[in-house]
């Protein structure tokens, strides 16, 4: 089940609530993806909090401003490079 998640003002919240730490430098997996990583090297987009958009390199994003969602920046092999809110 995704995990639901608000900035407010939290003082993690530069840190987006955490989960910065806890996805940069990991793989994003679809659900049923096989893989050969150890279970500490990825994530599966199932469990991302919601709302959230993944954005690979040069993607075209919307420039609405959501302060609940969590913008997921990869490279091409899908590796998290970098976590912002909005």
């Amino acid at each position: 089940m995704s995990k639901m998640f608000s900035f407010g003002n939290n003082k993690n919240s530069g840190d987006c609530d955490g989960w910065r730490d806890k996805l940069f430098g990991k793989v994003i997996l679809n659900d049923d993806e096989q893989t050969g990583l150890a279970a500490d090297e990825y994530i599966r987009k199932k469990d991302l909090p919601q709302p959230n958009r993944i954005l690979p390199p040069n993607s075209i994003m919307t420039m609405d401003y959501r302060p609940d969602r969590l913008n997921i920046h990869v490279d091409h092999t899908m590796r998290v490079t970098s976590v912002n809110q909005g």
